[in-house]
């Protein structure tokens, strides 16, 4: 999570006294100190996120608009954002790509006057608004997401999903929704790493679904949050990952600049959990494992079992042995950072495969397990990220 400015700035108080000149510098920093204080408040005590309401649906009869409905949030600045009407905003239909509906805090100047002797017009007023924006891709600036909209091209209408937790392209997507509360233990990004060398079959994104679900169970029964990058390039995109999700079934290389980048990522603690999907076909996924076996070979990684004690098990959910996968006793391995693991369990996140669905316990204990590498991989970064940053 970053640090918001807030906390960086000086804080100090005004000491009144008789006699005290209360003159325009004053009677800022006196305001300004209670507003900071309140903005610390928000991103100190509590998550930053919408509050209540700012819900989002298609407009009827559908069109290339949505209707946003009056709410509250706050922002990652401890900015407090009010709608206080319904908004109806237009999307751009005529470009293929993910439409994010943003929403930011604003300030607008009020009642502009001249004073005596002076050239320049100041505000009597501040007015703290809001602002909707359409971007494609993530803002840098301090920012809320309301939905977003997969756009497939001109004359998408948009609609609201027909099953909110897998909306379909042209669909009124809602879970990237951050909801305020009390402040979490930490957020743990999570991303799934595309490797486009494998070719569009290598089947990189097989288990994307089975880590979303994953990232979902992480939000409901812990006390972390998620932020989840979908699509992840051995690039610098994965600097603030700390869970790489990679999986396959056929033969993958990488370049020598992606395998230092995944080097880089390891010395600042992260972890890369890779799957091999054989899909259910016996003795599928041989391509995959054997690549990924000499990628850790060169890297120096080779792959060792997971000891019985390792933190891995017991880092949230306790866990005597490896929970079995679709193809029964799982086996998993590791070193520096890299946790290997033949059990499929991306597959059982998403309930199992078409052929071999999953009982519920199963699917249980598989995202119990998930829940405990995601938790296990968060200490390791954060705990190298304050070694490296203490040197």
């Amino acid at each position: 999570m970053a640090t918001p400015q807030i906390i960086k700035r000086e804080r100090k108080r005004l000491n009144p006294h008789k006699g005290m000149i209360i003159d325009v510098p004053t009677w800022v920093g006196a305001h300004d100190y209670h507003r900071d204080q309140q903005k610390l408040h928000a991103v100190s005590m509590h998550r930053h996120g919408i509050a209540t309401g700012l819900e989002v649906v298609a407009w009827d009869p559908p069109d290339n608009s949505v209707v946003i409905y009056p709410g509250i949030a706050v922002d990652p600045e401890g900015n407090t954002i009010v709608v206080p009407e319904p908004q109806r905003f237009y999307l751009n239909t005529e470009e293929k790509g993910t439409a994010r509906i943003i929403l930011r805090y604003s300030e607008i100047d009020q009642d502009m006057r001249t004073l005596p002797g002076e050239v320049k017009a100041h505000p009597l007023y501040i007015l703290e608004g809001f602002r909707i924006e359409e971007r494609r891709e993530e803002p840098q600036e301090p920012h809320l997401e309301l939905a977003r909209v997969q756009i497939g091209g001109k004359g998408t209408a948009i609609k609201d999903a027909e099953d909110p937790a897998f909306p379909k392209p042209g669909e009124v997507d809602i879970r990237y929704r951050s909801i305020s509360g009390p402040m979490p233990e930490g957020e743990i990004v999570i991303g799934v790493l595309a490797y486009p060398k494998g070719g569009p079959a290598a089947g990189w994104d097989c288990h994307r679904q089975g880590v979303f679900n994953l990232a979902q169970s992480v939000r409901n029964t812990t006390g972390y949050t998620v932020k989840l990058l979908e699509t992840v390039g051995l690039d610098s995109a994965i600097r603030d990952c700390q869970l790489l999700f990679m999986s396959g079934h056929q033969e993958f290389s990488l370049s020598e600049p992606e395998e230092e980048v995944l080097v880089n990522y390891f010395n600042r603690g992260g972890i890369l959990f890779a799957e091999a999907c054989s899909g259910g076909e016996k003795g599928g996924a041989k391509g995959f494992r054997s690549s990924f076996a000499a990628l850790c070979t060169k890297l120096k990684r080779d792959l060792r079992p997971l000891e019985p004690d390792h933190a891995v098990l017991h880092s949230y959910h306790i866990f005597g042995q490896l929970p079995p996968g679709p193809d029964g006793a799982a086996v998993v391995m590791k070193n520096h950072g890299v946790i290997y693991s033949d059990a499929d369990y991306g597959c059982v996140w998403q309930g199992g495969r078409q052929d071999n669905p999953m009982a519920r316990a199963a699917i249980r204990d598989a995202l119990e397990f998930g829940v405990n590498v995601a938790i296990y991989s968060h200490l390791r970064a954060r705990t190298q990220g304050l070694k490296l940053a203490g040197r």
